[in-house]
């Protein structure tokens, strides 16, 4: 039963593995004889050969007085949610089997994953005070209420892409995760203002949004576009590792930065365009081509 939490495989241990592989030595290694023996005495005698042979494991699994017993559960991969679950299956299983004992969940797993939980509510509840933080500070930053939000906007389709892309993939959100998207936010937010901020510089020039954001592209699009990619080497690096938690770090963490710079070079400018938040263009303008 405790089989299924452990990815299908048989990697659950305890003294009964001992037991099993005593029983099949003295019956002539067959592998029909790797069970416990339905016979009482018969384990009793197997324990007692174990004991007096020098085994010295058998501590590792029982009490002296064989009161107490554990066994492990190996998990095939480590997923947050899941785990915390496997946790509780694995609790009530225990209770069904041995009625009446006091039953102790322990281990890196049990703790990680209650810990895990507590973490990410914490992580996500900060990440949505960052959000406002930022957008208050983008807000001053460009000395308009109007200006700020608008600035927010493209911002945000990182970390919506970057959410969809977990779901879509099944990755758990787990603390490690969480702390992809506040990163891609403030690396997002850097080149909004950038960006923003020399529009900004040229309609103060030529009082001209079309030729502010062009001008724009061509001075520090080209910048923009090679702190990204030197960022997405580095987190490409993380995709080799065969640690799934560092794969999946990588991998939202290169798509993030992709959709940032895709939606800095895209929506920035059409909003900024069309919202027209830094100023109005002079009147009496020859038509563009």
């Amino acid at each position: 039963r405790l089989t299924k939490i452990s990815g299908g495989k048989p990697r659950v241990t305890s003294v009964t593995s001992i037991v099993k592989e005593l029983n099949k030595t003295l019956n002539g290694d067959e592998s029909a004889y790797y069970v416990v023996p339905d016979s009482r005495d018969m384990l009793t005698q197997l324990l007692f050969l174990y004991e007096i042979s020098g085994g010295d494991g058998l501590s590792d699994w029982v009490s002296e007085d064989y009161s107490t017993s554990h066994i492990t559960v190996d998990l095939k991969e480590y997923k947050a949610a899941e785990s915390e679950l496997d946790v509780g299956d694995a609790r009530r299983m225990a209770e069904q089997c041995f009625p009446g004992a006091h039953i102790s969940v322990i281990g890196v797993i049990a703790e990680y994953a209650s810990m895990n939980q507590k973490l990410v509510k914490g992580e996500l509840w900060s990440f949505l005070g960052s959000f406002v933080i930022i957008a208050f500070m983008l807000i001053i930053a460009f000395g308009s209420i109007r200006t700020g939000l608008i600035a927010m906007i493209p911002n945000v389709a990182p970390v919506l892409l970057t959410g969809g892309l977990m779901g879509f993939c099944g990755f758990p959100l787990d603390m490690l995760t969480m702390t992809v998207m506040p990163m891609i936010l403030g690396m997002a937010v850097d080149d909004t203002i950038h960006f923003t901020n020399h529009v900004k510089y040229e309609m103060e020039q030529h009082e001209d949004y079309h030729t502010a954001i062009i001008t724009s592209y061509k001075e520090i699009g080209r910048s923009m576009a090679s702190s990204t990619l030197i960022l997405c080497v580095m987190f490409l690096m993380y995709m080799f590792s065969p640690m799934s938690m560092l794969f999946r770090i990588g991998l939202l963490s290169i798509v993030g930065l992709g959709s940032a710079l895709i939606a800095d070079y895209t929506l920035t400018p059409i909003l900024l365009f069309m919202a027209k938040p830094l100023g109005k263009e002079k009147t009496g303008k020859l038509p563009r081509n």
